[in-house]
């Protein structure tokens, strides 16, 4: 994942909700009544990550490659809905909330993780992951590992309970949390698009990191300086990383070839299909 949220009262939820909302409230009118405490969106609350207007705002009526259909539950109520989801894992209702705001906190941990990277080898004490043990603590390193986990599970718990109640997490009592009023559709898009991409971001600074025992920046200075010999071709998992890009980029394609094939067969879209059961 867009820290952001509007609070509407239950009649105009009624008229406004999307319908990925309603999917939501139908679905859990089937399940016990003490699961669908946990799983329905409140009547009262709509999720902060649900966009004011069900669309892809600039990318209109575009999908993630031109002629691709959307499946049905992506109606451009999400923020970065493209129509991409081949392994169907937001087709199920009662987990999407679930998803969705994991992919906001992960995009929000990796964004703040992607900077905090950066800075620490602009200012000189790099490689960053060598950086927690060379700083000055006011407590021995781990007794404030430990301490900081402590508290910061509090915050999680309490997080946690407010996802079960709103469908969204929020900071301790505050949901949605957004004190200085910045929830808007694009700043929605906006933070889906950059966590997405601050994700992508730290796995390939692991990747530099484990290959070539160096932090992004001196990498990006290496290349500059010698392109031809550092680059991921030249380093020593460059067929790896190719078999790695080939699957990634296959995978989807072949999935929806066989879509297509199912609709030409007269097959509802996803009857039977599911890449994980469990969702």
């Amino acid at each position: 994942m867009t820290t952001m949220a509007l609070l509407h009262s239950a009649p105009s939820v009624l008229k406004t909700a999307s319908p990925f909302t309603a999917r939501v409230h139908r679905s859990t009118a089937l399940v016990p009544s003490g699961r669908a405490a946990r799983v329905a969106v409140s009547a009262e609350h709509r999720p902060s990550w649900l966009l004011d207007q069900p669309n892809r705002l600039w990318e209109l009526d575009t999908t993630w490659y031109p002629g691709a259909d959307a499946p049905e539950y992506l109606d451009g109520s999400l923020a970065g809905d493209r129509g991409f989801d081949p392994l169907r894992l937001a087709a199920n209702p009662t987990t999407r909330p679930w998803l969705v705001e994991g992919e906001l906190y992960n995009g929000r941990v990796a964004m703040l993780a992607v900077a905090g990277i950066l800075m620490v080898e602009a200012v000189g004490n790099g490689p960053w992951w060598t950086a927690p043990f060379r700083a000055d603590y006011p407590l021995p390193y781990w007794p404030g590992v430990i301490l900081f986990h402590s508290v910061y599970a509090l915050f999680e718990a309490r997080r946690f309970s407010n996802f079960q109640k709103y469908k969204e997490g929020g900071l301790l009592g505050m949901v949605p949390f957004d004190p200085m009023g910045q929830i808007s559709d694009k700043n929605r898009q906006s933070e889906v698009r950059n966590g997405r991409l601050a994700m992508i971001a730290f796995l390939g600074f692991c990747s530099q990191a484990a290959n070539t025992g160096k932090g992004p920046l001196q990498n990006l200075q290496d290349h500059i300086a010698d392109p031809v010999h550092n680059n991921i071709f030249s380093s020593g998992v460059s067929l790896e990383i190719t078999l790695a890009v080939l699957t990634i980029t296959t995978i989807p394609i072949v999935l929806e070839a066989r879509k297509s094939l199912e609709k030409e067969r007269g097959k509802k879209e996803g009857d039977d299909f599911r890449a994980l059961p469990f969702l």
